[in-house]
């Protein structure tokens, strides 16, 4: 028990010779120390929760944590009770132990229904369940699109009636939560209705509705605005051939003038109209034998049955019928849709620019408009690049004019200026971070300074040479003490050893030292 209190005596001792520096300093130590230890404490025994399931229903919810409760796997709900959370070395067992009990269902059945087969199911129940198992399988397979989160279809098949008339056509509904806010693309929903007409008989596109879950119809309905339909289609048709031919022409003059020096533009017109033509040619000239028939007829008569057979009368006949077939062709021509019908083209070349010098002696850019040569060739080029043709009255116009550059000025001024303000925000960063560092290490030094002068302090001074044999008063000499003021900057070691030498000679000359206070306070 002496140990301990020794040790609190010293420390309290220590601490009243500190400055107050030297204490705050102390503090902020051992705060330091304490709250790293605890953090990294904390972080060690920190456990990672990692997602286990999204988007939950609230029934998938209770039954995934009851499982889990039951196998005593910690876990953490999500906000709005649609996530649950487990320690990341628990993440796949826990979706294994879950799979094998069939979890998440997310309410979904599909052909695993026909799994638990019951006696006496009647057919009614049959055509039930396998539409909800269609179903099912529907809205599995959509959910796994990288854009869909949620699915549901039904599917309505009516009864199947005595005459083709008076029988109903198959129809679907499909409603889709999409992941991220937005739509999906035409080519999307397309996909997904020809996945559900494909898996569902007697289905067709048209009887396919597919909307979100704000109710905003994404599908386009085919059958009740058919002409629109195909208005859209031939304009998208026609808009990519005028792409396809400005890209081809664009490219190969960028090659030549170089890129902002021409700008091209084509209108293409389509021919759309479809139709089929049937002829029939009879050539009288060719013909040929399709079929003969040869006929003989006889006809024998005898007058009395006791004449001879020279006395016979025979009357014979033959008949021949010849069919013969004529040359006939038959030719079925059906016209491709979307043919070209005329091309429209207009380009602008931008002249070149000649640096001369100016009015006031600083060099100008002069425009110098191209020699028509250079254009009849760049013309030739443009023209094949598109498929120009004269039969279909194709119109090119290549107009060389000047380009308005200041646009082009203001926007690289605007991107110098903007250049230069990043690499001075740069260096101004920079030369900040180096004055924090240098203000900071300069900060550290001096209170590691100070925390060893003020450690030097209050260690205990080195031992004292042994005294020597003491002389008579009168002869013994007398230190000599100092009077004048120890200025504020003495060092703390310097002004430790004038108080310890002070109470030495107080100590060896009482005397000597009343006399020297006397003689301090008459002065």
């Amino acid at each position: 028990m002496e140990y301990p209190k020794q040790v609190l005596s010293q420390l309290s001792e220590t601490v009243r010779r500190m400055s107050i520096s030297q204490v705050v300093m102390l503090v902020a130590i051992v705060t330091g120390t304490i709250v790293g230890a605890v953090t990294v404490a904390g972080w060690i025994g920190r456990v990672n929760y990692q997602p286990l399931y999204t988007n939950l229903e609230p029934s998938e919810a209770a039954e995934i944590t009851q499982y889990l409760a039951e196998k005593k796997i910690p876990y953490q709900i999500g906000p709005g009770g649609t996530s649950i959370e487990v320690p990341e070395k628990d993440v796949y067992p826990a979706r294994l132990g879950l799979a094998s009990q069939g979890l998440p269902n997310s309410g979904t059945v599909g052909y695993s229904l026909f799994d638990q087969t019951s006696l006496g199911m009647t057919d009614f129940m049959q055509k039930l369940n396998y539409r909800r198992a269609l179903e099912g399988e529907l809205a599995k397979t959509i959910s796994s699109l990288r854009e869909v989160q949620t699915a549901r279809v039904h599917i309505v098949i009516p009864e199947e009636r005595l005459f083709a008339d008076q029988q109903l056509e198959t129809t679907a509904s499909v409603v889709l939560k999409l992941k991220h806010a937005g739509t999906l693309s035409k080519l999307q929903i397309a996909g997904i209705t020809h996945l559900v007409a494909s898996s569902v008989e007697g289905l067709k596109p048209g009887g396919i509705t597919i909307v979100d879950y704000e109710g905003n119809l994404m599908s386009s309905s085919v059958g009740s605005d058919q002409l629109a339909s195909l208005s859209s289609s031939q304009l998208e048709v026609a808009q990519a051939v005028e792409r396809d031919m400005e890209r081809k022409a664009q490219t190969m003059l960028d090659g030549v003038l170089g890129p902002g020096k021409s700008i091209v533009r084509v209108t293409a017109e389509l021919n759309f109209q479809q139709y089929s033509k049937t002829s029939e040619n009879y050539d009288p000239n060719m013909t040929a034998i399709r079929s003969e028939q040869k006929i003989e007829n006889s006809d024998s008569s005898t007058k009395k049955k006791t004449e001879t057979a020279e006395d016979k009368q025979d009357n014979q006949s033959t008949t021949v019928v010849t069919n013969y077939e004529v040359s006939k062709t038959v030719e079925s021509v059906v016209n491709p849709v979307g043919q070209i019908k005329r091309l429209s083209v207009a380009v602008l070349l931008d002249g070149t620019y000649k640096e001369t010098p100016g009015a006031t002696g600083e060099p100008e850019m002069v425009y110098q408009p191209r020699p028509q040569s250079e254009i009849d060739r760049l013309t030739a080029i443009v023209k094949n690049a598109v498929g120009y043709s004269e039969e279909r009255n194709d119109q090119i116009e290549m107009v060389n004019i000047a380009f308005d550059k200041q646009y082009l000025i203001e926007e690289q001024q605007e991107l110098d200026q903007q250049v230069n303000r990043e690499f001075y925000y740069d260096i101004i960063k920079k030369v900040l971070i180096g004055l924090a560092f240098l203000v900071g290490a300069f900060i550290v030094y001096r209170m590691i300074k100070k925390f060893f002068a003020g450690l030097a302090a209050i260690l205990p001074p080195a031992p004292a040479a042994p005294p020597r044999p003491a002389a008579s008063r009168s002869t013994a000499p007398i230190p000599p003490i100092t009077t004048e003021v120890i200025p504020e900057v003495v060092p703390e070691m310097r002004r430790a050893k004038l108080v310890d030498q002070m109470q030495k000679v107080a100590q060896d000359d009482p005397e000597e030292i009343a006399k020297v206070i006397k003689t301090m306070m008459v002065e």
